[in-house]
């Protein structure tokens, strides 16, 4: 499952989900083709088109009347799903009918929204309001036997590349319980109820392809797996008022209402007050945020960088907060290459005034609410040290002292961010252990990899401390094993995710 995050981290968010629902499309078509499926090719290609077509207009002319921050291929994504759950037709009404549910999607995005977000998931407030008002009810007609395990595997894909994994098996068993309760009412057999939930039902495609939007979704795992659980069991409980029954994009419409206090509560606009190179290739920016923002030390944002000619890799990327909750301003520590990418060489040429947009915010890679009392042994991998140096400070801001034993390791002396600053955290009872990999001659530091001799020099009482490790994938799957196999409890470590390109 590492191995699939891991390739799956070389592209964006956007192009993961567009191949999958590409893949989903052109399965249909086939399908179609071979007179599998019920609808006909020319009322596949005919909706394709119009909806497609019309979300793309919608969302030109409205970024024009708004002058709102905007991406196109959200946009067509919302038209991509729009086709795979309303009915395909060839008929000239109902493709009205379909253009004017992606006119509504697209356009709730301007309008259903609070600071440049918007607060219902599109697709599902469209589906909602067009089945209020008489003209077509999502029919979520993907939900077929031959869709199945296309849809799993494509669903897994997207779960994987978000790390929603946890909310969505949540979402799935809450559900079938649900189901499994009204079968046992209704006195259902056994194999009718299996069949029908996990191979003629819209699970998969609801909870993999829309439940785990990410703007709609609490931050932390915990608060997750609660919002999945609360959508398998709403979107299975059968009621009407008036001419509003219950369905999954109503149960999606609801949660999405219900978990918004809990979330960032909008996009926020950061301007840059001072850069400042802290290492070898590694920079800080001070932003001001255009309003306060409430995050756990060690949680991350999605940060939106619009720029000319963007590469492959996009416009956006995950980085951790390396400021304290305390603090109003918000810190950024990026590691920057000779020749990175667009989105690095755009934000290596940042100087006072520019802005940057951020979003999405979400980590578990947080401290227990009482330190008191606890030892810790921190690992940070290079630009690892972010969520530590968030933690840090404010462990220093609220006055709270515990044990910390830091192990950071770089390659070389020159990629030493923030050593002096390391210094000032005696008050907390920090002790920083520097580890290069690559060392010169006058070093007088560690050198190498953290050892099991060198962990019990430094922490003998290590099996009593909680082990936070931070930095590169491989180094933290080592550097896991390696704790675990000196007496750590799996419990007792916990490790830092680089989610790759937004």
């Amino acid at each position: 499952m590492k191995y699939v995050e891991h390739i799956l981290d070389r592209f964006t968010m956007y192009q993961v989900l567009t191949a999958v629902l590409l893949t989903y499309m052109a399965w249909a078509l086939l399908l179609s083709i071979f007179g599998i499926l019920s609808y006909d090719l020319t009322a596949l290609l005919l909706s394709g088109v119009v909806i497609v077509t019309a979300v793309v207009l919608t969302h030109y002319l409205m970024t024009r009347l708004t002058a709102a921050p905007s991406n196109i291929w959200s946009s067509i994504l919302t038209g991509l799903i729009i086709f795979l759950i309303f009915t395909p037709t060839a008929d000239v009404g109902g493709l009205a009918i379909l253009a004017t549910v992606a006119v509504v999607s697209i356009v709730s995005k301007y309008i259903v929204k609070y600071r440049n977000v918007h607060l219902i998931n599109p697709v599902a407030l469209a589906a909602v309001l067009s089945g209020v008002f008489g003209l077509a009810y999502a029919s979520w007609w993907v939900g077929t036997a031959w869709f199945a395990p296309l849809l799993i595997f494509g669903g897994l894909l997207v779960v994987l590349k978000i790390r929603r994994l946890p909310m969505v098996l949540a979402g799935v068993l809450a559900s079938f319980l649900m189901v499994s309760i009204y079968a046992v009412i209704r006195d259902s057999t056994s194999i009718t109820v299996l069949s029908s939930f996990f191979l003629t039902s819209p699970l998969w495609f609801f909870m993999t392809i829309m439940v785990t939007e990410p703007l709609s979704t609490p931050a932390g795992e915990r608060a997750q797996i609660l919002y999945g659980i609360f959508i398998g069991l709403l979107s299975q409980i059968p009621f009407s008022i008036g001419p509003l029954f219950n369905s999954p994009e109503l149960a999606l419409m609801i949660a999405n209402l219900l978990v918004w206090p809990l979330s960032l509560r909008g996009r926020l606009k950061l301007v840059c007050l001072k850069v400042t190179e802290v290492a070898h290739n590694t920079l800080e920016y001070v932003f001001r945020p255009s309003f306060p923002v409430s995050f756990q030390a060690g949680q991350y944002l999605e940060w939106a960088l619009p720029h000319q000619s963007p590469d492959g890799r996009g416009t956006r990327r995950y980085f951790t907060i390396a400021s304290s909750p305390t603090r109003q301003n918000l810190r950024l520590v990026v590691r920057t290459e000779d020749k990175g990418s667009s989105y690095k060489e755009r934000l290596k040429a940042f100087g006072r005034g520019d802005t940057i947009q951020a979003a999405q915010l979400a980590g578990d890679f947080v401290l227990p609410k009482d330190v008191a009392g606890k030892k810790f042994v921190f690992v940070a991998g290079g630009i690892g040290i972010t969520p530590f140096l968030s933690q840090l400070e404010y462990l220093k801001d609220t006055k709270q002292k515990t044990d910390i034993v830091l192990f950071y390791c770089n390659r070389t002396a020159e990629d030493i961010a923030y050593a002096k600053k390391l210094n000032d955290y005696e008050s907390i009872r920090l002790r920083t252990v520097h580890v290069l990999a690559e060392p010169t001659a006058d070093w007088r530091g560690e050198t190498g990899y953290l050892s099991p001799h060198m962990l019990k020099h430094y922490t003998p009482d290590l099996t009593d401390r909680l082990v936070y490790l931070s930095g590169p994938p491989g180094m933290v799957g080592s550097y896991k094993k390696l704790f675990s196999d000196c007496g750590v409890p799996r419990g007792h470590i916990k490790t830092d995710y680089f989610p790759g390109l937004a």
